[in-house]
C-alpha cells in the first residue's frame, strides 16, 4: 500500500488541538485534515465493553468522578465529553471502536492504544482481535501498547495484527530497558520524540522495524524527526505536522 506522506502523518486522540480528544468530531476533523491516520485509547467497561478514552479516571474531560473501569458502558456512554473543549462540542460521546471504524475506517490508517497499565490482563486485547477479525483491519491499522505482555497475548491470538511496542522516559525499567521489546520483536517501535536519536531509527529499520513517535506538536521537532528518518509522526495538529513535513511526500 502506498501512503501520500513520508513521514506518516497522524492526529493524536484525532485533531485533539482543535476539537475535543478521542471523540467523533475529532477523527472526522484530523481526516479532513488531510491526516494519514489517528491514534486513540481503548479501555474496558464494568462490564466488559470496549470504549475510546484517554484517563483511566474519570473527571478531567467529563462530569465523573472514579476509574473508568468501574462503569458500566451504559454509564459511561451517557456522559459528555465535549463540553469541557468547547460549548460547540456539547453532547459528543466517548465512541466504541465499531463507530471509529464506520465514521472514518475507509479515510485512515489507524492505531489502537490498547490501555492496560496491570501485569495482569483486562479483557482489551482478545477484544481488539475480535474487533480486527470482525472487521478485516488487518491492512489498515495496528495496535500499540506501554504493557509488553499485552501486546505478547495480541500477538500469540492474531499474529496478522501489528504491533507497536510505546515507551517514554518515565515507564518502568523493564519498559525503558527494550528486554521486552527484543523478546517481543513488535514491527514498529513507538518511543516518545525526545528518545528518538538518528542511530535508533538506522538500528530498528535494520531489524526490518518502524519508528513511530509521539506527541510532536511543533515544527522544530518535526524537522528533527525527520531528519532521524521516523516513519510517523503523531501530534494534537495535524495540519502543522503536514506543513512541517511538506516537500517530504512520497
Amino acid at each position: 500500500m502506498k501512503y501520500p506522506h513520508t513521514p506518516l502523518i497522524f492526529g493524536h486522540r484525532g485533531a485533539s488541538a482543535y476539537a475535543p480528544e478521542n471523540t467523533l468530531a475529532a477523527f472526522e476533523l484530523a481526516a479532513d485534515m488531510g491526516a494519514d491516520g489517528v491514534e486513540f485509547d481503548v479501555q474496558i467497561s464494568k462490564d466488559g465493553q470496549l470504549i475510546i478514552h484517554h484517563d483511566r479516571v474519570l473527571g478531567r474531560t467529563e462530569e465523573a468522578a472514579g476509574p473508568l473501569a468501574q462503569w458500566t458502558f451504559a454509564d459511561l456512554r451517557a456522559l459528555d465529553v465535549g463540553s469541557w473543549f468547547d460549548a460547540r462540542f456539547a453532547g459528543q460521546r466517548m465512541p466504541t471502536p465499531d463507530e471509529l471504524v464506520d465514521a472514518v475506517g475507509e479515510r485512515l490508517l489507524l492505531n489502537f492504544e490498547l490501555i492496560n497499565d496491570s501485569w495482569q490482563l483486562n479483557g482489551v486485547g482478545p477484544g481488539l482481535v475480535a474487533l480486527f477479525r470482525r472487521r478485516n483491519l488487518f491492512r489498515r491499522a495496528m495496535i500499540s501498547s506501554f504493557n509488553p505482555r499485552a501486546l505478547w497475548q495480541v500477538k500469540k491470538m492474531e499474529p496478522r495484527i501489528t504491533i507497536g511496542a510505546l515507551w517514554g522516559p518515565n515507564e518502568p525499567w523493564l519498559v525503558r530497558s527494550g528486554l521486552m521489546r527484543r523478546l517481543l520483536r513488535p514491527q514498529a517501535l513507538h518511543p516518545r520524540h525526545d528518545l528518538v536519536t538518528p542511530r535508533l531509527v538506522a538500528a530498528a529499520h535494520a531489524r526490518g522495524q518502524r519508528v513511530n513517535t509521539w506527541t510532536v506538536n511543533d515544527a522544530e521537532t518535526a524537522k528533527r524527526m525527520l531528519d532521524a528518518g521516523v516513519d510517523l509522526l503523531m501530534g494534537d495538529a495535524p495540519d502543522l505536522l503536514l506543513r512541517a513535513t511538506e516537500g517530504n511526500d512520497a
